[in-house]
C-alpha cells in the first residue's frame, strides 16, 4: 500500500511541530544518540534533559572515557535516573565497543542492553539508515493506525516496517516518537491535530486500541534495615545481583537482631511491587558484614532512591 500522502503530513508535522531543540537531535554521534536512547528507556524526556543528560555527558563526554572509568563511577553519575541496570549495560558495551560505538543494527543488537528498537534508533539517526523505531509511543500510534488491538511485538514490527517512509527514515522516525508523545495520547489523544488522521483506522475509537493492559497486583515486601554507627561511622554495604547491583545500601536482614529498636518505616515503590522498609537502630555488629563509611563519603558513592529516602527521614 502506497502512504505517501501520509509520509508528507508527517514530514510537514514535524517541520513546525517536532522537538528539534533536543540536543540528541542534533547530532550524528551515535554515542551522544546512544546514551539518550539508554536514558529514555523509562524516564520521560523533560527528567533526562532538566537533570541529567549534559551533567552526564560533561562527565562522560566519550564511550573512551566510559571505558576507562570504573562501574562505581558510572552509577554515581546515574544516580536518580534507576533502573541501574542500564548503566551497567553502558559500561560493558564501552568495555568491547570503545573508543566507537558501531552503527550497524546487526552489530549493535549484540551489545549488551541493546534491543532492536535501540539499535535502529542509533542507526536512523546517526548515519539515517532505513530501518523503523519502534518505542512505547510509537507503538500506540501504530496500534491506532491500524486499529489493532492485541499487544503482539512481532506483528507491530511488521507494521512499523510497512509505515516507514525510506527516503526520509530520520525524520519519519523522529515525528512518529513526537506524535505518539505530544499527540497521541494514552487517555485523550488529539486526533484533530494528528497528521495520521486522514488515514488513521482506529480514529473513532481511540481508546480501544491497544487493548488495556491487564492490571497486575504489586506485591508488598516488608524488609528490615539497620542503622548501625560507630565512631562516626556508619555500616554500609554493596548491593550485588541485578537489581541495584553496585549500589551502596543499609545492611538488611530477614529479622532484627535482639535488642534492636525500630525507628523509622518508609514505604517506596519500585515498578513491579512495594516495599515497606522498617529501620532498626543496632547496637549488635558482630554478625553484620560490611565497610564503616565517614558520613562524608556518602556524597561520594551511588545509593538508590530508598537509602536517599531514608537518611532524609532520620536526618529530619
Amino acid at each position: 500500500m502506497n502512504y505517501s500522502d501520509i509520509h508528507a503530513a508527517i514530514g510537514k508535522w514535524y517541520g513546525i511541530h517536532g522537538r528539534h531543540d533536543l540536543p540528541w537531535r542534533q547530532t550524528d554521534d551515535p554515542y551522544l544518540i546512544y546514551i539518550s536512547e539508554m536514558m529514555l528507556q523509562q524516564t520521560q524526556v523533560k527528567t533526562v534533559l532538566k537533570r541529567f543528560f549534559f551533567p552526564f555527558i560533561e562527565r562522560f563526554p566519550t564511550l573512551q572515557s566510559i571505558k576507562e572509568a570504573s562501574v562505581d563511577d558510572l552509577l554515581l553519575a546515574w544516580q536518580g535516573l534507576g533502573y541501574y541496570r542500564r548503566a551497567r549495560y553502558i559500561h560493558q558495551t564501552a568495555q568491547v565497543s570503545a573508543p566507537r560505538l558501531p552503527t550497524d543494527p546487526a552489530e549493535l543488537v549484540k551489545l549488551p542492553g541493546i534491543g532492536k528498537s535501540t539499535a535502529h534508533a542509533i542507526a536512523a539517526f546517526s548515519t539515517h539508515l532505513p530501518v523503523a523505531v519502534l518505542d512505547a509511543n510509537v507503538k500506540r500510534v501504530l496500534h491506532r493506525f491500524f486499529a489493532e488491538k492485541e499487544r503482539k511485538e512481532k506483528r507491530l514490527w511488521t507494521l512499523a516496517e510497512k509505515l516507514l517512509d525510506c527516503e526520509n527514515p530520520y525524520i519519519y522516525n523522529q515525528a512518529m516518537m513526537d506524535i505518539g508523545a505530544t499527540v497521541c495520547l494514552p487517555k485523550a489523544p488529539r486526533c484533530d491535530l494528528c497528521p495520521l488522521a486522514s488515514r488513521c483506522l482506529g480514529r473513532e475509537k481511540p481508546l480501544h486500541y491497544p487493548q488495556p493492559a491487564r492490571k497486575k497486583t504489586r506485591p508488598l515486601h516488608h524488609q528490615a534495615y539497620l542503622w548501625i554507627e560507630k565512631e562516626g561511622k556508619i555500616l554500609m554495604r554493596k548491593r550485588e545481583g541485578d537489581m541495584l547491583g553496585g549500589l551502596w545500601e543499609l545492611p538488611s536482614v530477614e529479622s532484627p537482631p535482639p535488642k534492636s529498636e525500630k525507628i523509622a518505616e518508609i514505604v517506596h515503590d519500585y515498578s513491579h511491587f512495594r516495599r515497606i522498609a522498617e529501620i532498626y537502630i543496632s547496637a549488635d555488629t558482630e554478625q553484620i558484614e560490611g565497610e564503616w563509611l565517614d558520613y562524608g563519603e556518602l556524597e561520594n558513592i551511588a545509593i538508590s532512591s530508598l537509602e536517599r529516602k531514608i537518611f532524609k527521614k532520620l536526618k529530619q
